[in-house]
């Protein structure tokens, strides 16, 4: 798991947009798909479900959140 892992889920977390959290965070929404894909499978989850074109955050991802914001933060004051 890398940093830009963290960041990307906690930006699509934040605004449920693929589209708005790859200009948040300053890459194509392809690449977001692809990044959010490796992230979930690598810890074995599924953060979101895809409902049409309807992006939900699942009880795994609500868990996630907490520890992937706790990890960025440490980081950034570690900065």
């Amino acid at each position: 798991m890398e940093l830009r892992h963290l960041r990307y889920f906690v930006a699509l977390h934040g605004c449920l947009s693929f589209r708005r959290a790859a200009e948040q965070v300053h890459v194509t929404q392809s690449t977001l798909s692809h990044q959010i894909a490796q992230l979930e499978s690598e810890l074995g989850v599924r953060l979101f479900d895809r409902v049409g074109k309807r992006l939900v955050v699942t009880e795994a991802g609500d868990s996630f959140i907490v520890s992937a914001r706790r990890a960025l933060q440490e980081v950034d004051e570690g900065i």
